[in-house]
């Protein structure tokens, strides 16, 4: 854990700071775009060196202007963490959703504020949820607006990176929530355990049982389904994959997708750890298999608390859809675009993960200029195919285009992140409806992640290396949706915590 209140010499904390600017601009495909060149970008680097005093500072003044300097990455993939304050046990009781330009409480884990549920937020520690909406810009990097103010959701359940927002340490803050009487209430929340939750938003549609893996369920008559993705990392396939690049935490993502989605112990011997994690390859065909059956003309796509993992899973969704045709589709100009750098050799032994390449600065421009689809397609099967149970699939091809059902709705959330908003990406060019909140993930920026440290505070940070563009049609920021929900729709609803699949289900039916 990084000492809190430790003093670091000025020449320690001007050190950490050239590392950090070296490592963004050897690792990161564009560390200089957000701060609007390289110029201003050196600019940033300079300011925060000039502004450490002489006698040096502790964490909790140095952090912030770090934290400002990878902000202004403006980049979701690459950020770095505040230090820790072990003084303080637990979280806030309150969790928070976004829906437009508004936080919502959404649950509740401790009974003296139970009535706060559906509640907005108007303040924390008298600044203005629009003015901390500004600062977290500042704080955390993100890719657009939804993931600042996902992050400043975030912040607001934990006082330790609350007072970087509000400008001093806190322990128990106050808030003022606007309740769903239209009456506004100031509360001092202290932290808790937040072990049991107390009450949360209603749902007006049961989803499927899981743990964290796929899982889906037919509606009412059958007639619509509702597939849950609740993240792109809990199923067996994406550990099959990590293990045939020998990916360093191969084992221990086995391990832990385990521990949280199997209702067992887990074996000594990894093998048998990720034969007994569920199948996504039989989960979804079984449900193209059902819908078939049934004649299930509408299928939705929740993905609306999916923060990413593997994008394995979008592709073997689109495959039991639309079969290798609706992936080489949905596959048209999507870019990737990683960069060679000292810091990706030290935290990914495999070479050739990244092509060989002239290029001065690092970059593999192959898919860049790669025009021929059906060799995009072979690269990719190929890449799939590295998870045993898919390439057994792949081989048999049984399930192939499997069904196609008349409607597809992919339903995100401001929470949708990363490898969490591929199927909305990928199925919106095969004619599927994306409903919801803007996704936070954006569609063409930097992704996939290196980690490191500074060499003398120890502050942990990340930074992207891959640049990407999943959809160059729009803009690059905010993904456009076939419809939104907005603050005024979640509350004329009755602010339903399933709002989303609601309006995906009235999409179709044609009803509000």
């Amino acid at each position: 854990m990084v000492p809190h209140d430790e003093t670091y010499a000025r020449s320690e904390l001007v050190a950490d700071v050239r590392h950090l600017a070296e490592q963004l601009e050897t690792a990161h495909p564009d560390p200089y775009d957000g701060h609007g060149g390289r110029v201003d970008f050196h600019r940033c680097v300079e300011e925060a060196v000039r502004a450490i005093p002489d006698a040096g500072e502790p964490l909790h003044e140095f952090y912030p202007r770090v934290a400002e300097l990878v902000a202004g990455v403006r980049d979701g993939h690459t950020d770095i963490s505040p230090p820790d304050d072990s003084a303080i046990d637990g979280e806030l009781p309150l969790g928070l959703r976004v829906v437009g330009d508004e936080l919502y409480v959404d649950e509740v884990y401790a009974d003296a504020h139970a009535e706060l549920l559906g509640g907005r937020v108007v303040s924390a520690e008298g600044v203005p949820a629009d003015e901390l909406f500004e600062r977290m810009r500042w704080l955390e990097g993100s890719d657009n607006v939804y993931q600042d103010r996902v992050s400043l959701a975030l912040a607001l359940r934990d006082v330790t990176p609350l007072r970087f927002l509000v400008g001093h340490p806190v322990h128990e803050p106050t808030f003022r929530i606007e309740t769903t009487d239209g009456s506004t209430e100031e509360r001092v929340v202290a932290p808790t355990a937040r072990d049991d939750l107390v009450v949360t938003l209603e749902r007006t549609v049961e989803p499927p049982e899981t743990n964290g893996e796929p899982a889906f369920r037919l509606l009412d008559d059958g007639s619509t389904a509702l597939l849950v993705l609740p993240d792109m990392f809990s199923y067996r396939e994406a550990a099959e994959i990590l293990r045939s690049i020998g990916h360093e935490q191969a084992v221990e993502v086995a391990r832990s997708t385990h521990d949280r989605v199997v209702d067992a112990a887990a074996p000594d011997d990894i093998e048998a750890v990720v034969a007994d994690l569920p199948s996504a390859v039989e989960i979804l065909t079984d449900l193209v298999t059902e819908m078939k059956s049934a004649g299930t003309d509408h299928l939705v796509i929740d993905t609306r608390a999916n923060t990413g993992g593997n994008s394995l899973l979008s592709n073997l969704l689109t495959y039991v859809l639309y079969g290798w045709e609706g992936i080489a589709t949905g596959g048209e100009d999507h870019i990737r675009v990683p960069k060679d750098s000292p810091l990706y050799r030290d935290c990914i032994d495999d070479e050739d993960r990244i092509g060989e390449t002239d290029n001065p600065a690092g970059f593999d421009f192959e898919s860049y200029f790669e025009t021929d689809r059906q060799q995009q397609v072979d690269r990719l099967r190929d890449w799939l195919s590295g998870s045993e149970t898919v390439a057994a699939e792949f081989e048999a091809g049984t399930h192939e285009a499997y069904y196609e059902p008349e409607c597809v709705t992919v339903v995100t959330a401001a929470m949708t992140y990363s490898a969490g908003a591929e199927p909305a990406f990928t199925l919106s060019k095969l004619g599927a409806s994306v409903v919801g909140v803007p996704p936070s993930q954006a569609p063409n920026v930097p992704r996939d992640t290196l980690t490191d440290e500074l060499p003398n505070t120890g502050l942990r940070f990340r930074t992207a290396y891959r640049h990407v563009e999943s959809r160059p049609d729009v803009d690059g920021r905010v993904f456009p949706l076939t419809t939104e929900l907005t603050a005024a729709q979640f509350e004329s609803m009755g602010r339903p915590a399933d709002a989303g699949i609601r309006l995906a289900v009235a999409e179709e039916s044609g009803s509000d």
